[in-house]
């Protein structure tokens, strides 16, 4: 497989924004655009590397889907993060577009290969399920920064689909489960 194939972006999946105050921010987009329901969870790294470095980090996510792109908003909550210093000043906003992969590791090689450095990298584990990620550092070559990510379940590599995010959401909701929501 050539570099140009291992390269070559999915579906756009998801458009990431980091906000100062989740529940303001949801609450806008649920009554401005009628965006939800939303799945928000509180979750620590795992794994994070930053700037080549081992960081903890510990964010309030909170996701929901606008047809099939899902938005996820992005609270950091402790922890050195790409968020805050990759945002030109601005204390919220667009963060990256990103793809959903099924081989992040054979992604992330040949983003190297290609010259494309890894501005921050990733694992969050949450109730059976694990989500890897890596920020690439393309705000030069493209305008803004491009992220993939490996979805799985139980060790089973998944996508995560509109209905499985709603349901969840309206679970939380209403019986506060999965936890997370504060």
């Amino acid at each position: 497989m050539s570099r140009g194939d291992r390269l070559r972006m999915p579906r756009l999946s998801q458009v990431g924004i980091y906000v100062k105050d989740m529940d303001r921010t949801i609450a806008r987009y649920q009554e401005v655009f009628g965006i939800g329901p939303w799945l928000v969870q509180t979750m620590k790294a795992r794994r994070c590397e930053y700037q080549g470095c081992k960081a903890k980090l510990k964010s309030k996510i909170g996701v929901a889907f606008s047809g099939k792109v899902q938005l996820e908003l992005i609270q950091v909550l402790e922890g050195p993060n790409v968020y805050l210093d990759t945002l030109g000043g601005r204390e919220e906003g667009l963060h990256h577009l990103a793809f959903e992969v099924s081989d992040l590791e054979e992604r992330v090689r040949a983003c190297r290969e290609a010259g494309i450095e890894i501005l921050q990298e990733g694992t969050f584990k949450r109730l059976g399920m694990r989500i890897d990620y890596a920020y690439l550092d393309t705000r030069e070559s493209v305008g803004v920064i491009l992220e993939f990510i490996q979805t799985s379940l139980l060790g089973i590599k998944l996508r995560m689909y509109p209905a499985v995010v709603k349901l969840l959401a309206r679970s939380q909701e209403r019986f506060g489960l999965p936890p997370g929501r504060s």
